[in-house]
C-alpha cells in the first residue's frame, strides 16, 4: 500500500498504508497477547490470564484512533490543494495484490479465531476484513480520479476512510473495555444456561445469576432452591449434575453453584438477570 501512495501520491492510498502499518502493530500485539491468555492459572493469577486478549483489543482500538487522525490531518490540506496523481494503473495493481493478502489472511484468522475461542483473533480478522472494503473504495475512488480529472476525490475518499476508522476503532475500543469490566454472556449463551437450569427436574428455582466472559473462558455462578429436606449429600449431588450438564452446554465454563432450601414465600421466586438486574 506504501508503494501504491509513492507511485501516485495519492493521499486516499496513503491513508490506507496508514492503517494498515498500525495494523502489523496490533498484530504483534495479538500476537503476544494470546500466548499470554493461554498460559495456565497460577498462584498471582488463579483465573488464568485470558483477559490478555481484551487488553490487545484496548491497544489495538487505540492504535487506530492514532491512524484516523494522522489520515484526517493529512488529507484535509489536500481538500484546498489538490494534485494531480502518477502512474494511477500501477498503483490501483499494487493496491488491489494488498487486499487480496488482506483478505486471505482474515479469512484465515476468522477460521482459526472461532476454532480456538480467542476474541482477539476473531476481533482482528475483523478489522482486516474492514480493512478489504476500505482499499477496494479507495481504489475505485482513484480510478474515478484518473477517468473523471477530478481530484478534489482524492482528499475527500482519504477523509471518508478516515472518519470510518473512527468508527472501527471506537468499536474495537469500547468493546475491548465493556469486556474487561466482566461484561456478561451473550443473550444466546445465557438463555440456553436459563433453559438448562430450570429444566433440571430437582431445581425448584434460581437467583442471582451471573455470567461474565474472560477471553476464551466462561464463568456462572448462581444460587439454586432445593427441596429443604434433602440431606447434604443429596444437594450436592444435585448440585454437580446441573454444573455437569452447564459445562456440557458450554466450552471453556467454570460454574459455581450456591445451594440454597426452597422457602414457600421466602425464597420461591426464580429471578433472571432481566429480572433483577437494571438494563
Amino acid at each position: 500500500k506504501a508503494a501504491a501512495w509513492l507511485l501516485t501520491g495519492s493521499v486516499a492510498f496513503l491513508s490506507d498504508a496508514a492503517e494498515s502499518v498500525l495494523n502489523v502493530a496490533a498484530a504483534a500485539a495479538v500476537l503476544y497477547a494470546v500466548r499470554q491468555a493461554r498460559r495456565p492459572p497460577d498462584y498471582d493469577h488463579p483465573y488464568g490470564h485470558a483477559k490478555a486478549e481484551y487488553l490487545s483489543g484496548a491497544l489495538e482500538g487505540s492504535l487506530i484512533l492514532v491512524a484516523a487522525g494522522l489520515i484526517l490531518a493529512t488529507a484535509i490540506p489536500r481538500l484546498f490543494a489538490p494534485q494531480v496523481l502518477d502512474d494511477i494503473s500501477a498503483g490501483i495493481a499494487v493496491a488491489l495484490l494488498a487486499a487480496l493478502l488482506n483478505g486471505a489472511t482474515a479469512l484465515y484468522l476468522k477460521q482459526v479465531g472461532s476454532r480456538q475461542d480467542s476474541a482477539a483473533l476473531v476481533a482482528n480478522s475483523r478489522h482486516l476484513l474492514t480493512d478489504v472494503w476500505t482499499s477496494l473504495g479507495v481504489v475505485v475512488a482513484v480510478g474515478l480520479v484518473s477517468l473523471t480529472g477530478w481530484t478534489i476525490l482524492d482528499p475527500l475518499v482519504a477523509i471518508g476512510v478516515g472518519l470510518n476508522i473512527v468508527r472501527e476503532g471506537w468499536g474495537v475500543l469500547t468493546g475491548s473495555i465493556s469486556s474487561l469490566l466482566d461484561e456478561r454472556l451473550p443473550e444466546d449463551e445465557e438463555s440456553l444456561v436459563i433453559e438448562t437450569i430450570t429444566g433440571h427436574p430437582e431445581v425448584l428455582g434460581f437467583h442471582r445469576l451471573r455470567s461474565r466472559r474472560s477471553g476464551f473462558h466462561r464463568f456462572i455462578e448462581v444460587d439454586i432452591f432445593v427441596d429443604p429436606h434433602l440431606d447434604v449429600t443429596t444437594a450436592h449431588e444435585v448440585a454437580t449434575s446441573l454444573k455437569d450438564d452447564l459445562v456440557a452446554l458450554l466450552p471453556s465454563l467454570t460454574v459455581t453453584i450456591h445451594v440454597e432450601p426452597y422457602l414457600e414465600g421466602e425464597r420461591d421466586t426464580t429471578l433472571t438477570p432481566k429480572e433483577e438486574l437494571p438494563h
